[in-house]
């Protein structure tokens, strides 16, 4: 499968006064044409600041890209200024459905401007032609009565509505790549189903590749083709989502995937991972994860482990995969 986007070593530090946050640090990963890559792992770990750095939107002035590749059709991202950024890539080429449309929605634009809002700012509709356009949109991702509701506000769209008015601003455009930023957090399961299946039927139609960054493991494995799970800014392991759920190799991804609820099992208590995630400011030497890990060895406190080759496609960080 050829590659849409290639991103290898990819840095962004947030540069503080108590000190410099390593929020990406060292990631690198491939999306093929019209895959889905899940990128999973908790708060903190790294997944939304890699989605605005392939943007080129970590937040200013402190957050910048220090280091790496961002490869788009072979294009590198990182060499270009903001304003080709704004002006050929962001929303043309890539568009990001965000985590809460309330924030992502104007409340005093109705809803069929700003749809019609991107088509405008990139030449690709003027006047009544971006209206109608935009209405097109909103009939792709459902929206009852699209040229009624076109005129109505945001407060007048239920929050799962909502969301898909988000989904036809990121997908006016036509861009060859959509990064979906917990889309489903806000929503109820009811709702996420839909939506999911809303974005399968969108990549269909479209082609677009989906780099779909969640927390909800039983989402990323009805939707994405692979997974990479990212812990204190850094990628520790990848594979396709049949491997990944069945054969985890890395201690975070077995933690994780043992707090999911199993409908077979009688246990009285979820199972959660001890401690919490590392301090980004003080990251602890070796593996970020050991002070967690209930395998830690002293090899493990004092070296940082190398993402391994596992075959098939499946790598993870982990010094228990040396032997």
């Amino acid at each position: 499968m050829a590659a849409l986007l290639d991103v290898q070593d990819l840095r962004t530090h947030i540069f503080l006064k108590r000190g410099v946050v390593k929020a990406v640090d060292g990631v690198s990963f491939t999306l093929g044409e019209a895959e889905t890559l899940g990128l999973i792992g908790e708060s903190g770990s790294g997944k939304t600041m890699t989605g605005l750095s392939i943007l080129g939107m970590p937040p200013r002035p402190a957050g910048r890209i220090v280091g790496g590749s961002i490869r788009l059709d072979g294009e590198e991202l990182t060499e270009l200024d903001e304003r080709a950024m704004a002006e050929n890539v962001r929303g043309r080429k890539i568009a990001m459905i965000s985590q809460d449309p309330m924030t992502s929605l104007n409340p005093v634009f109705s809803i069929g401007s700003q749809v019609a809002a991107p088509i405008r700012a990139h030449g690709l509709g003027t006047g009544r032609d971006a209206l109608d356009m935009a209405i097109t949109e909103l009939e792709r991702v459902r929206v009852p009565s699209a040229r009624d509701r076109a005129r109505d506000f945001p407060h007048q769209f239920s929050g799962g509505m909502r969301q898909r008015v988000v989904a036809a601003m990121a997908i006016a455009c036509k861009p060859r790549l959509l990064i979906a930023d917990e889309p489903t957090s806000a929503l109820d399961v009811t709702i996420q189903v839909q939506f999911m299946d809303l974005i399968e039927s969108i990549q269909e139609e479209t082609g677009a590749s989906l780099l779909f960054i969640t927390h909800d493991l039983g989402v990323a494995a009805s939707l994405c083709h692979r997974i990479a799970v990212m812990y204190a800014g850094r990628i520790v392991e990848t594979a396709d989502s049949a491997t990944l759920y069945s054969n985890p190799a890395h201690p975070y991804t077995q933690g994780l995937l043992e707090s999911l609820p199993r409908l077979e099992s009688r246990r009285k208590r979820l199972f959660s991972i001890g401690g919490a995630p590392p301090n980004p400011l003080e990251l602890p030497s070796g593996c970020s994860f050991h002070p967690r890990c209930p395998h830690a060895t002293d090899r493990c406190r004092a070296e940082e482990p190398p993402l391994k080759d596992l075959g098939g496609g499946h790598i993870a960080a982990c010094w228990l995969n040396e032997d």
